[in-house]
């Protein structure tokens, strides 16, 4: 059976914190936003990543309160930024989660401690360590600077539209 654009659809968001892991909420978002921005588990550690346009934005901040660990990339002039490579290394020095981003957000459900975010993007890698607490979570941005066009095929616009030089 299809479900018609617009038709809202309840996904219980399972948070995977240690043992006895259980639903902590049922979240319901649209059925356009829920192909991007889906729950997965990589290691035993639950995470979202999404939020490339306004919808998928709006259902992802509904779930953030649900995940310890919120991350948001952008570029240094504020635009939000997506594929970026994250890697998180636990406090026992074991990489926990390596994934790439499918959009500007990225959260995580971790358990209490200090991790180390390795992100890259723009030709440049930063690094962040971060202490989860086990009351409230962490969030953290990355700021990207801007990508550099020199090698981009040239697309300059030089407010001669219309114009032709001479021969």
């Amino acid at each position: 059976m299809k479900l018609a654009h617009g038709f809202a659809l309840t996904i219980a968001l399972v948070v995977a914190m240690g043992p006895g892991a259980s639903i902590r909420a049922a979240q319901t978002v649209d059925a356009g936003t829920v192909a991007a921005a889906t729950r997965t588990v990589q290691n035993g550690v639950a995470y979202i990543t999404g939020g490339v346009g306004s919808d998928e934005a709006a259902a992802l901040r509904g779930v953030a309160a649900q995940y310890s660990l919120r991350l948001t990339f952008v570029m240094q002039d504020g635009q939000f930024l997506s594929d970026v490579d994250v890697e998180i290394v636990g406090p026992s020095g074991a990489s926990v989660l390596k994934t790439r981003t499918l959009g500007p957000f990225l959260y995580v459900s971790l358990p209490a401690g200090r991790y180390q975010i390795a992100a890259y993007a723009a030709g440049t890698r930063q690094t962040r360590v971060v202490l989860v607490g086990a009351r409230q979570g962490a969030n953290v941005q990355f700021a990207f600077p801007a990508l550099d066009h020199r090698d981009a095929p040239a697309s300059r616009d030089t407010g001669q539209a219309g114009k032709s030089s001479p021969t």
